[in-house]
Parts: structure tokens; C-alpha cells; sequence
């Protein structure tokens, strides 16, 4: 069980904490967001930034240069804002990306400052030193009119407002010989993202990492694939005067505050160059109503199954049951907003923050994918928030009135249980499953908040407050079925005087119905969906780079290089005779297309590992020697005295890469694995000094292999 985390700081909003897919959490503290990464090396222990089980890192959020948010005035009466305008730009939103979508394959972080801006963020270099890699506002830009005056009403068009992380969108399965097969979006998905302006504009932008040697200095490139403008609906019997001034002024000044999209659904490909459609409901509260709207996907390829980037056709449309709205219009609908489902549940349920307590929309399948538009397919059903039963309102229990402030639906893959928890500003923690909020079963006290209280009672001793104490909940994260809960401890009925530095929080750890897990058990790494944990990744990457007895060998210089370097690796390091009779059948093929002599590496596939040694001068400049690795200090031939070294023939001795098996010959152009350590060149880079020509194979390989072979972990920069 992880330990509790105490923080000298002061969250900045609600739902001020997330927990990444690769382990690391995320807090909002003002201007400032705080990064608590799990160690899991030795070297690590002695950090003078860490606490027992973390490192942390803390980075100022609200510093721009010029190219990445102008200054700009503020703005007219009707579009003057405090919060945009004058606010110290504090930390108002943070969620990370799905995995895949960083360098490494790693998450990329997503800040909303109060300035209306948002920016994603990524560690860089050995330090991990945390920037600022692009700003999803520079996407609205190119949308502008040339003429248009940046302090006028039309720019607020550029402003967001709320944001929010879609599933990781996994197509169905490509056939057997696409290069689709070993695409990293086949495997870790396609992140997309929602984003909602000042004008109630919902729009899907697309974020990919940029190729490197097109764009240096654009990591990442953001592309509006599908955009739903959200209009006031006409409801009857509104308590608003229908058109008078006031009723104008409110609908004008409505603005979209919370964003969740729903899981996919998603059915399987119907014609070749056809990867499936995928449907899912995206949820939105605009001023205090709920908005419905359905989002289709279809993907393809714009080059058929011979590119590995996908397209995606979309259309963003008003969902069939926002039309019942009238239904939940009369709830004060404030957020935040959840999905509850389950794999092998028939409905999905939709959880939204109303005035003291919060309502939840049942649907099946059909309903939710708008096929079905029936008012009697789904149910909603009003959860009111009471305050806790005491000894002087026994019997009596008074509804709760603090917002709700945090909300969380974790996914149990392994008993397919999906459980729901919140936690409100007065202290209230609940917990139930999909199951028991179907059937109307009552909400259990979760283990944090147990927890909660035990710290609340030491901090009122301590000031001695005599109970007039309460405990603010600001955020709920999960992560592998652990719960993270960040509260703050406070006193009541008197005037709370603080300056920042006594700012406290503390984060609380549980597993609610789990048995514990220890942190190694909880951070070990795993591979992607789709691929099993026990895989022999050595010889995958042996099958995979060796060409079958029908496939081809390419011309290039680079891929035969790569292929001579694997079929070695086979010789020398695998006792499986299978590897080293496809190894042996590649050289022969090999020896062929590069006019090489490979009989002494031919006559060791039939027996068991051997060292090669070194070629010769002459053989290393003579016919085929561009298949040999050479020195980079004396140009001389280099061996293979065994599995992870080489050696020239002059004696100079070098690591072998961890996926290519090549020599690493050059500084800074590796990467290593952040739990092994293992050494491995690092393909970005190895582009940007070879101008981007790297071969085919080359290629084909750090696409499909992009994680460590021993351990499954990802990798990390090294320089």
C-alpha cells in the first residue's frame, strides 16, 4: 500500500488531481502544477527531491513567451473577464493524455490556465526537465479573420473554455500482411481530444507527434478534424421572461464549464482500406443544462493498408435524446461529468454534478448510439447528497449543499466491475458500482474517506478546534485500481487566516474491495493491449526484421545492415534452432542479393552459440562489406564476442542496441530503459543525423518494437 503524501500546497481547483497511465500524478496548484513520479530504480533512494515512495518535480504553468500567447489588452465591456484578463493565469484543469501519444509512447500532460489557454506538456532530456511543447489555442488561429482585431468579441473564438481526453481510440484488427499490423496507433490507439471555446463551440482536434526531421521545433501538430456549435434550446415553461433583456443577457454569458466523452463503440471494418467505425456521446454542460451530442468515427487509410497513418472522416451532430433534455433541464447541472460501463454490461450510465448531489442517465447500447431515439429507453434518477448521521439529527438527515468536487469511475478489467466514487468541498466521500446504481442500491463510505477523518481528528486536536474542523476534498484519480484522494483540513465557524507558506494538502491512498498491492506489484510495467506479457520479445524481433522464405530483402544499404546484425545476434545469443535456421536461410538469401562471403556465419547456425569474430580489412571494403559494422575510431571490422558487446578487430569495445542489436558507436543517440537500464539507439535521433534515411526495416522496427524487450518498460532519454 502506498503510503500518504504530504504536500506544501494549496490545489487551485476541482478535480485537481490525475494519475497517468505510465504512474505519475499531476496536481493544479495555482500557477504552478506539481509532478509526483513512482521511484523504481536504486539510484533514486538518495534523491534530495523525493519523499518515501515519490519524486517531485514542480513547474511554473503560467509563464508564455510571445510566440506561444501574445499580450493582449483587456478586452470591451461585454467581453472584459477577470479571470482571462487580469487573473495570474492559475492552474483551472490538468488531465493526461492516453498512452501512446508522447515520446517513448509515454502520456503527455494538459494544462488549463485561467487565461483560457491551453498547453501540453512532456518531460525533456535525462532530467526530465518539464516544457511546454505546444498550445492547442495556435489550432483556432488559422480559423481567424486576416482583419480581425485581436480584442474584439469574434476572438474569444480562440479561448477554451473546457477540455477533455477521449478513450484511446483502438481500430479493429488490420489483416494479416497491412503494414497496419505493427502501426503504434494499432496498438496503443489514437488520442483525441474535445475542446469547447467561448462561443460554445464542442470541436475534435486530432494531436500527433510530429516527424522530427520535418519539424524540429514542432513536436506536435494539432488538426480540428469536426466542429458542433452548442445553441440555447427553447424550454417550456422557462422561469426566464421569454425575450426579454435579461433572459438575453443570461443566454449570451452561458458558458460550457465541463466536457466527457463516452467510451466507443466500435463496429468492424466492411470493405478493404475500411479499419471500422466507432460512435461515442459526448456530454456537456452549458450554463446549467446538460448537452448531448453524438460523435462518429470512421477510419481509414488514405493510401489503402500500404501507409501506417490513419484518416479519420468525422461528423460532430446533435444527439437524438438532447431533444428530451426538458427532462434533467430543470436540474442545476454544474459538473462534473462521468461514464460508468463495463464490458459486459447492456446499458451505459452517465453520472452529472447537480445542486446538492448529483443525477444519473441509464442507457443500453442502441440508445447511446443514437440508432434507437425511443423516450422510454432510458432512466434517470436523481441522487440527493445528505449530510452524515450524528447524534443531534438522527432520523433527520439535511441535504448536503456543498458542490461536488470530485468525481471518478475506475475500470476493474480483471472482475469487469466498474466502481463510482465522489467527494464533495464538505467533506462527503461516496463509493457504489455500476451494478448497485442500476438498481438503486445505496452509496457505502470509500476507504479514503476513513482515512480522511483520521487525519481530520489529529488536525483538530492539534489547533485545538474542539471539532469545529472539516475536510475539503479537491480531487480523485485511480490507477490500476488504486484510488488517490487530495484534500485540505480547515476550520469552521471562524475566519481562516493563511499565507502560502503554510499551504497544506495531503493525497490518501486505497483500494476499495481490493486486496492491497505493493508499489513494485502496482508499478510494474505491462505491455500494450493486445500483445501477451509472457512474449519472447528477443525472438519477435528476430522474426520480425529476418525476411520469410517469400519475402524480400530491401535494397537499401541500411535494412541489409540491420538484417546481417539480427541474423549475428541469432547465432551467437538463441539456443532456439528454429531462430537460427531462419537465420541461416536469410543469410544465404543475403549473401546473394550483397554479393557477400557469409559462409562462417552460415556454417554456426546448425550448432550452438558461437562468437563471430571480426572481418578483415579487405573483406570490410571488398564486395558486399557494406553489410559489416565498422569501427568509428580505426574503420576496422567489428565482432561479436557475444550478445550485448562489440568488438573491432583493434580491440575497441562498444554496447550493443537493445532492439537493433547494432553497435552504439556515437554519444548521445541512445535511449535506455527506465527500470533495466538497457542501452538502445534512439530513432528520432539517429534520423535527425542521417538526414531521415534510416531504411525501411529500420524503420518498420522502431515502429513496432518501441518498448523494452527484457522488461516491457518504456524508454527514456539518455542525454
Amino acid at each position: 500500500m502506498l503510503n500518504p503524501v504530504a504536500l506544501s500546497l494549496s490545489p487551485s481547483c476541482h478535480d485537481a488531481i490525475s494519475w497517468s497511465p505510465d504512474g505519475e500524478l499531476a496536481i493544479a496548484a495555482g500557477e504552478y502544477f506539481q509532478i509526483l513520479t513512482p521511484k523504481k530504480g536504486r539510484d533514486e533512494e538518495s534523491a534530495p527531491n523525493s519523499t518515501q515512495d515519490w519524486l517531485m518535480t514542480r513547474v511554473r504553468a503560467n509563464l508564455f513567451t510571445n510566440s506561444e500567447w501574445p499580450t493582449y489588452l483587456p478586452g470591451n465591456r461585454d467581453d472584459f473577464s477577470v479571470a482571462a484578463d487580469l487573473s495570474e493565469s492559475n492552474v483551472v484543469g490538468l488531465a493526461w493524455s492516453p498512452a501512446g501519444l508522447g515520446k517513448y509512447r509515454r502520456s503527455v500532460l494538459a494544462v488549463l490556465t485561467s487565461n483560457l489557454v491551453l498547453s501540453l506538456w512532456e518531460p525533456i532530456g535525462l532530467k526530465k526537465q518539464w516544457t511546454r511543447v505546444a498550445v492547442a489555442n495556435h489550432v483556432f488561429w488559422s480559423h481567424l479573420q486576416p482583419s480581425q482585431d485581436p480584442n474584439s468579441h469574434g476572438f474569444r473564438e480562440v479561448n477554451i473554455r473546457s477540455f477533455t481526453w477521449c478513450e484511446s481510440l483502438k481500430p479493429s484488427t488490420p489483416s494479416a500482411g497491412s503494414s497496419f499490423l505493427h502501426s503504434h496507433e494499432s496498438r496503443w490507439g489514437i488520442p483525441l481530444l474535445m475542446v469547447v471555446n467561448d462561443f460554445n463551440e464542442v470541436m475534435l482536434v486530432r494531436v500527433r507527434r510530429s516527424d522530427p526531421t520535418n519539424s524540429p521545433s514542432k513536436p506536435y501538430d494539432l488538426q480540428i478534424l469536426a466542429r458542433h456549435s452548442l445553441k440555447n434550446p427553447e424550454i417550456k415553461d422557462s422561469p426566464l421572461c421569454s425575450g426579454s433583456l435579461f433572459e438575453k443577457a443570461i443566454k449570451d454569458r452561458q458558458r460550457t464549464t465541463a466536457l466527457s466523452c463516452g467510451p466507443w463503440q466500435i463496429s468492424p471494418a466492411t470493405r478493404p482500406g475500411n479499419f471500422g467505425c466507432a460512435v461515442a456521446m459526448i456530454a456537456a454542460v452549458c450554463g446549467t443544462q446538460l448537452r448531448l451530442m453524438k460523435l462518429e468515427v470512421t477510419l481509414g487509410s488514405s493510401l489503402g493498408e500500404t501507409s501506417q497513418q490513419y484518416t479519420l472522416v468525422t461528423h460532430l451532430i446533435e444527439h437524438p435524446l438532447d431533444q428530451l433534455n426538458e427532462k434533467w433541464a430543470y436540474h442545476n447541472i454544474a459538473g462534473p461529468l462521468r461514464w460508468l460501463h463495463t464490458t459486459s454490461s447492456t446499458t451505459i450510465a452517465l453520472a452529472a454534478g447537480a445542486m446538492a448531489g448529483f443525477i444519473a442517465i441509464s442507457m443500453p447500447h442502441a440508445t447511446y448510439t443514437g440508432s434507437v431515439t425511443n423516450p422510454g429507453a432510458f432512466k434517470s434518477r436523481d441522487y440527493p447528497v445528505y449530510e452524515p448521521e450524528t447524534e443531534d439529527n438522527k432520523g433527520h438527515q439535511a441535504r448536503h449543499l456543498e458542490p461536488i468536487s470530485a468525481m471518478l469511475t475506475s475500470m476493474n478489467e480483471q472482475s469487469d466491475k466498474c466502481k463510482f466514487q465522489i467527494g464533495t468541498l464538505g467533506g462527503i466521500g461516496l463509493v457504489t458500482d455500476l451494478h448497485q446504481l442500476q438498481s438503486d442500491g445505496a452509496l457505502q463510505q470509500p476507504q479514503w474517506k476513513r482515512m480522511i477523518e483520521e487525519f481530520q481528528d489529529d488536525y483538530d486536536l492539534e489547533h485545538d478546534l474542539g471539532g469545529m474542523s472539516v475536510s475539503r476534498i479537491w480531487g480523485l484519480a485511480s490507477y490500476r485500481n488504486m484510488t488517490a484522494a487530495i484534500f485540505t483540513s480547515h476550520p469552521t465557524d471562524m475566519i481562516e487566516y493563511r499565507i502560502t507558506s503554510d499551504d497544506r494538502s495531503m493525497i490518501v491512498f486505497s483500494q476499495e474491495g481490493e486486496r492491497t498491492r505493493d508499489t513494485q506489484t502496482l508499478f510494474a510495467a505491462r505491455m500494450p493491449n493486445g500483445q501477451p506479457s509472457d512474449l519472447n520479445q528477443t525472438g519477435e524481433v528476430i522474426r520480425f526484421v529476418l525476411p520469410d522464405e517469400d519475402g524480400n530483402i530491401e535494397p537499401d544499404t541500411e535494412s541489409q545492415r540491420l538484417i546481417y546484425a539480427v541474423a549475428c545476434r541469432a547465432i551467437v545469443g538463441e539456443e532456439d534452432m528454429s531462430l537460427r535456421l531462419h537465420a541461416r536461410r536469410s543469410l544465404e538469401r543475403l549473401a546473394v542479393v550483397a554479393g557477400a562471403d557469409l559462409r562462417e556465419e552460415i556454417s554456426k547456425c546448425n550448432s550452438h552459440p558461437a562468437p563471430i569474430s571480426a572481418r578483415s580489412m579487405d573483406q570490410v571494403t571488398g564486395p558486399g562489406g557494406h553489410i559489416y559494422e565498422k569501427c568509428e575510431v580505426c574503420e576496422a571490422g567489428i565482432g561479436w564476442p557475444s550478445a550485448q558487446l562489440a568488438q573491432c578487430a583493434n580491440g575497441h569495445t562498444w554496447e550493443r542496441c537493445g532492439l537493433s542489436f547494432l553497435a552504439i558507436q556515437e554519444p548521445g543517440v541512445s535511449k535506455y530503459c527506465s527500470v533495466c537500464r538497457k542501452e538502445a539507439l534512439d530513432e528520432e535521433l539517429v534520423a535527425c543525423m542521417r538526414e531521415g534515411k534510416q531504411g525501411r526495416t529500420f524503420d518498420a522496427l522502431f515502429e513496432t518494437f518501441d518498448i523494452c524487450l527484457h522488461c516491457a518498460a518504456k524508454f527514456q532519454a539518455s542525454y
